[in-house]
């Protein structure tokens, strides 16, 4: 069975990096199984604010905190299920007329410039 995490998978409670670890390894053995989408706690910006970073940091060092950065830049934004159902965290565009090509030349490697009710496609 697939099966699709919707994003914020860290920032909720004092085992964030386990939680986090342990998708990315069920992600590892069962790549057409395990879907991850990013969330907008995989952001250096909400990972400060919230504590994840300093879990991290606390428990293993920045050199892994800041692999986690980079792998949190490297997580899809959305998943099309099926070509009909649209997966995405966070919610909808303001703008009616975005499309998945859109979506698809978003540069996703890349930390969120916009802030909550923004007009960018990748926002806060």
């Amino acid at each position: 069975n697939p099966y699709v995490f919707n994003g914020d998978f860290v920032d909720r409670g004092h085992f964030s990096t386990e939680v986090v670890l342990t998708l990315f390894a069920w992600k590892l053995a069962l790549p057409n199984h395990i879907h991850l989408n990013r969330g907008n706690h995989e952001t250096a910006q909400i990972n400060g604010f919230y504590g994840f970073k300093q879990e991290v940091v606390d428990k293993y060092g920045e050199n892994l905190y800041d692999l986690f950065c980079e792998a949190f830049r490297l997580l899809p934004l959305c998943h099309l299920i099926n070509g009909a159902v649209f997966v995405v965290h966070g919610g909808l565009f303001s703008k009616d007329d975005v499309t998945l090509k859109d979506i698809r030349k978003l540069n996703r490697y890349c930390e969120p410039k916009g802030i909550q009710g923004s007009e960018a496609l990748i926002c806060d």
